[in-house]
């Protein structure tokens, strides 16, 4: 295959200039728009990293608390519990803050998991509370996703047994993207008996092209002590290289769980994110930015007849007929990270020519577009 010219020394030319005025861009106009980790970075389209930046806000607070970083300062953490307790009209002994939401996936599956014991999920769903699960010497049980590729809840509640101790569901789905139906997910969440517990992972919910406050089982957990749900300010809000997240559960749950809890946030990391919720309007416009290019996307994909699994995320889950390794590497090779079929739960070759893309912007979307059509044309 002729090697297309190489995108990543475009992108290098054209971030020369920003690059070498790193330093005055913090008090420039350009305030919270979206840069590449590295001068020469491959547009990034894998790990489902938010291209249209976090809020100008968070940047000009972070700049004024640099001086008192010998310090402390447990003070932003609290505020930031309490405006996520505001958020979802609980008391903050719900809340738990963490570098991020991946440590509450770490936390649970310790503090849950034993030999013997099982955790129930989805098949081609998020696996880092599983794998945690599985080797704390617990045991994953897997249901079969449903025809959409979404979650099937009689197959779910078909693998329960007296062993098991967790139900995970990730909402929307991750790498399918499938967004649950609220109401057959809440009537789930409540059906479960109160000794099991009930993950409702919603890092990507707010991209949903759906209404968050019915969609999000959070209210359940007032409702029921054995609901947890956690939230990641690393995708719709865009910090997620501050490390920043968020449950929401009954005090119980999180003692049980804080026994594994490795400290706080760094201030900053809380002082962005208290910005990033007080500013309604960003991500109001962040949240549009993905849902229209995400459908950009997905309009391609109808024109180049490539299927795919309907996206809620941050992401779409597509078939382009290639193997995925080929993809990647060929995207790869071309200055293009995109993520492959992450199977889990199902045969590798069921999902051999799937693929993962995240969304970025339209121009980086339009760079991934131009090179899978001209792969897809030569099949």
């Amino acid at each position: 295959m002729k090697k297309m010219s190489n995108p990543v020394e475009r992108r290098f030319r054209s971030w020369v200039m920003p690059v070498a005025i790193a330093g005055s861009l913090l008090t420039s106009s350009l305030v919270g728009q979206p840069a590449p980790t590295l001068e020469n970075s491959p547009v990034r389209l894998s790990s489902n990293e938010n291209a249209f930046g976090y809020t100008p806000n968070a940047k000009m607070a972070m700049m004024k608390a640099l001086e008192s970083g010998s310090y402390y300062n447990r003070n932003d953490v609290n505020e930031l519990e309490a405006l996520c307790a505001k958020k979802e009209g609980v008391t903050t002994d719900y809340i738990l803050t963490t570098a991020g939401s991946g440590p509450l996936l770490m936390m649970t599956a310790l503090a849950y998991a034993e030999p013997g014991a099982n955790v129930v999920t989805t098949a081609m769903g998020y696996t880092q509370l599983v794998r945690k699960f599985e080797a704390r010497g617990g045991d994953v049980k897997y249901a079969p996703l449903s025809e959409d590729m979404g979650y099937d809840f009689a197959a779910l509640k078909a693998e329960i047994d007296e062993n098991t101790k967790i139900v995970y569901i990730c909402n929307p789905n991750n790498p399918t993207g499938v967004l649950a139906d609220s109401g057959e997910l809440k009537q789930f969440v409540m059906s479960i008996p109160n000794d099991i517990l009930v993950f409702v992972d919603e890092a990507y919910l707010e991209l949903a092209d759906t209404n968050f406050a019915l969609a999000t089982c959070a209210p359940l957990a007032k409702l029921k002590k054995n609901v947890i749900v956690t939230r990641t300010f690393s995708k719709s809000y865009g910090l997620a290289g501050f490390r920043i997240g968020y449950a929401v559960a009954h005090p119980d749950i999180l003692e049980k769980i804080s026994v594994y809890h490795m400290g706080a946030p760094s201030y900053l990391a809380a002082i962005a994110a208290s910005e990033a919720i007080k500013d309604k309007e960003h991500l109001a416009t962040n949240v549009k930015n993905y849902q229209t290019v995400r459908k950009y996307v997905t309009d391609s994909f109808d024109k180049l007849g490539i299927k795919y699994a309907k996206p809620d995320g941050a992401f779409v889950y597509f078939n382009s007929g290639i193997d995925q390794q080929v993809l990647r590497d060929t995207m790869a090779e071309n200055g293009i990270l995109i993520s492959g079929s992450r199977v889990s739960g199902a045969p590798e070759s069921q999902y051999a020519d799937w693929s993962r893309v995240s969304i970025g912007t339209k121009p980086q979307m339009d760079e991934f577009l131009s090179l899978l059509g001209g792969l897809v044309a030569k099949k």
